[in-house]
């Protein structure tokens, strides 16, 4: 079974009348009914009832129609896309960056390739919270996100690729009584007020260091913050101590001081995210180009 027979067949499906189906695909009428009734015999299924001038769907048919009709629609944006992207895109491609993440290291690169190959796409850089990253992929306001793995997971309309393997710190002024110390772990952070974002903005990151905190034999001390910005100001003034990501700005702040916290049960690793039903040709262009500029720095890390 061909392209083109799903083709003629679907349309056949839908006008339930031959003639104008061929008027509709430029083919002469009985050169469309060899088509189907070839397409009959290799499915070995009767999918059309003619009775006269009359034609209506068999149940194999219908259910034959009704799986198709979706695969072809893929099929052809597919083709869409990859003729556009052959032919040159243009458009725009907006990104989102989890507030506090740095991309210093890969993004330039890439939008250097842009500038360079794809110079009608405007790539647009934006910063948000959780929340409103994963609202704007939702709604298709952004055509990717760069955010923490756990944040997205279990999301089905969403697809992610790995940026970094990152890990998380206890982070804390260098001033607090526990900065001196070689090695923090979360059992010496007993007696210590924790700052968190609040679960309106992400209630992932808050359950998972509570329930840590419980397995280390207590509930913590928690001040919430309404955003990352506010979580990262409160831990430079010393308010309390968090626990963020290795791509997290604060970690280069030279007043902070970090401790690594090992393996955990959440995953921080930076991931690019973005929605299934969000058909912006440059979407796999970019991360075609993130995949290869990622394996450049992984090929120079490896030559040190």
């Amino acid at each position: 079974m061909t392209i083109t027979q799903i083709k003629w067949f679907l349309t056949v499906a839908e006008t339930l009348n031959f003639t104008k189906a061929a008027d509709q695909l430029g083919v002469s009428q009985p050169t469309l009914s060899r088509q189907i009734l070839n397409m009959e015999e290799e499915l070995n299924l009767q999918l059309f009832i003619r009775s006269g001038r009359s034609v209506s769907l068999t149940p194999a048919g219908r259910s034959l129609a009704d799986n198709l009709g979706p695969i072809y629609d893929d099929y052809q944006k597919s083709v869409e896309f990859s003729q556009q992207i052959q032919r040159g895109i243009s458009g725009d491609l907006k990104i989102g960056i989890l507030d506090g993440t740095y991309v210093s290291d890969f993004m330039p690169p890439i939008v250097t390739y842009f500038e360079k190959h794809h110079p009608y796409v405007e790539i647009s850089f934006e910063r948000c919270s959780f929340d409103e990253l994963e609202r704007k992929l939702y709604s298709n306001s952004l055509d990717i996100a760069f955010t923490v793995f756990f944040s997205v997971a279990g999301k089905d309309y969403l697809i992610t690729r790995y940026v970094e393997h990152s890990q998380d710190y206890l982070m804390m002024n260098r001033y607090h009584r526990l900065a001196s110390r070689k090695n923090v772990t979360l059992k010496d952070c007993r007696d210590e007020t924790f700052i968190m974002i609040s679960a309106e903005d992400c209630e992932e990151s808050s359950s998972f260091i509570i329930e840590a905190c419980r397995e280390c034999g207590y509930y913590p001390n928690i001040k919430f913050a309404p955003s990352l910005y506010d979580l990262m100001l409160n831990t430079e003034a010393g308010k309390g101590i968090t626990i963020l990501d290795s791509r997290n700005l604060l970690r280069f702040n030279p007043h902070i001081k970090t401790f690594e916290m090992g393996k955990m049960k959440w995953d921080p690793s930076l991931v690019a995210a973005w929605n299934r039903s969000n058909y912006n040709p440059a979407i796999p262009v970019f991360m075609t180009q993130l995949n290869r500029t990622l394996q450049q720095i992984a090929n120079h890390r490896n030559k040190k």
